[in-house]
């Protein structure tokens, strides 16, 4: 059995929240530690009535010590121990690791008011701890299917914790209107809670990061992986090498076969990985950002949250068709294949500085933040046992 010990930032102990709230527990497949995507998000907007325990998924080499530390007024970030080293695809393992986790997560909890209302899971494999940690209500929330990007061998394991987690679940989200019809059909509707952003971090005015500002204007920009499962290498190379004076900036990390399309081209500049607290800054010296993914295959379900930090800095946006962003046709330019998409770019172009198109897309992110997606979630859970 693993120890587990236990860190805390100072913290008001008047705070009724932190104090006395019902626990909601989040078995997430994305660690805490440097993350700023829809769990975090998430996990801090139960934060305002729930005390949050936020699970990182178990590692790749054995760990026997768990460790929990408060990082906020009423969140608690848990790395569990790990029984199996790579475990994670293996079910047997799996199976083990996760229930080293709860057990040890529960003796924490149980020292520390342990009434679990919400027990949260974000990814498949976390489907074991549905029947080991007891809780009022499930909730399972759909970011991705993780099947469809893992090895042919190991597709069924997933498959199979992802009809066990939706049918284990009270609630099912889904962060992307397309992706309830490729879900399992057994336990509860999916209701949909979309992905949003932070208006306040990608705020209109602000510094921009002096590489971005020496580029050659205009600039076009796109933040996130450049690999094969979504961004579309072959369409960024076309627009490339029809628009020579454009220069194209591909900030975040990349694979081989990702960059492979876009070698050679003097115009594409692709930065490595960016931190989140640098994004804003990078963006600020962007005329235009896109988001160049593939449509047609697997990866349509996605609904990426970068249109709405675009947006929150003011910038126009040209995306491919993607079901999730058909609704802001009007807001941004949706377009397929290089001739459309090079058209789509030059017309945002011509309303980059455009003050009142700032304004619209701005207040389009805002009507798109975590804050409303955490009111429509409350108005949810109000609706499960407590």
């Amino acid at each position: 059995m693993s120890d587990l010990t236990a860190r805390r930032q100072p913290a008001l102990d008047d705070d009724p929240v932190r104090t006395t709230a019902p626990w909601a527990v989040l078995f997430s497949g994305t660690p805490w530690v440097g993350g700023a995507h829809r769990q975090h998000a998430l996990a801090r907007e139960l934060a305002v009535d729930h005390r949050v325990l936020f699970v990182d998924p178990p590692g790749q080499r054995p760990r026997w010590r768990a460790e929990v530390i408060q990082v906020d007024r009423a969140l608690w970030h848990a790395v569990p121990p790990t029984a199996v080293p790579c475990g994670r695809h293996l079910p047997p393992g799996n199976e083990v690791n996760r229930w080293v986790a709860t057990a040890a997560l529960s003796r924490w909890l149980r020292r520390h008011d342990g009434r679990v209302r919400l027990l949260w899971l974000d990814e498949d494999l976390a489907a074991p701890c549905a029947g080991r940690l007891p809780a009022a209500a499930v909730v399972y929330d759909a970011t991705d299917l993780d099947w469809t990007f893992t090895r042919l061998w190991n597709r069924r394991h997933l498959r199979r914790n992802l009809a066990r987690a939706v049918a284990a679940a009270d609630l099912v989200l889904a962060s992307s209107a397309a992706l309830p019809e490729r879900m399992p059909r057994r336990g509860p509707t999916p209701v949909v809670l979309p992905n949003g952003c932070d208006p306040t971090h990608f705020a209109v005015g602000g510094p921009v990061a002096p590489p971005v500002a020496r580029l050659r204007r205009p600039v076009v920009g796109y933040c996130g992986a450049v690999d094969t499962r979504a961004f579309d290498a072959d369409l960024v190379a076309a627009v490339a090498r029809a628009r020579p004076d454009w220069t194209f900036l591909l900030a975040g990390p990349s694979t081989r076969a990702g960059r492979s399309p876009l070698r050679g081209l003097a115009n594409v500049v692709l930065t490595g990985p960016v931190g989140y607290a640098d994004v804003p800054a990078l963006l600020r010296g962007c005329d235009v950002t896109v988001i160049p993914y593939r449509v047609g295959g697997r990866i349509d379900y996605v609904h990426p949250k970068k249109c709405y930090e675009y947006l929150a800095l003011g910038k126009p946006v040209v995306a491919t068709p993607l079901p999730a962003l058909r609704h802001l046709t009007g807001v941004i330019g949706i377009a397929a294949g290089p001739q459309a998409f090079t058209e789509a770019v030059a017309a945002a172009l011509d309303t980059a500085t455009v003050p009142s198109q700032i304004t619209r897309r701005r207040a389009v992110a805002v009507a798109n933040s975590w804050a409303h997606r955490g009111r429509h979630l409350r108005e949810l859970l109000d609706g499960l046992p407590r």
